[in-house]
């Protein structure tokens, strides 16, 4: 199982930026569901979904689960990186499930 992330052109995926494992999976779940109470919008690893702005939320999802997460945190800064570029450099993203 894997959740690839890249840069979307013409609704496409284009660049690739990021990989979700299993792993990583499990401890990006809780934010994924603390997203999708959110904003009504499910990231899961089975469905594609696109994003051409407003990633704050989801960055603010990630973000609020750091701090639990000890030795895990270079996992999350790292996906809130790839999540901040993209939305200051205005790039559409989407999430390619399996």
């Amino acid at each position: 199982m894997a959740l690839d992330l890249y840069i979307m052109e013409n609704g496409q995926p284009k660049e690739w930026i990021y990989s979700i494992d299993s792993n990583k999976w499990v401890l990006f779940s809780e934010a994924f569901e603390l997203f999708r109470s959110r904003s009504g919008l499910v990231i899961d690893q089975y469905s594609d979904i696109k994003f051409s702005s407003g990633l704050e939320n989801l960055i603010s999802a990630v973000k609020s689960i750091v701090p639990k997460h000890g030795k895990s945190n270079t996992i999350f800064l790292k996906f809130i990186a790839v999540l901040e570029s993209a939305e200051s450099k205005g790039k559409p993203l989407i999430f390619v499930g399996d």
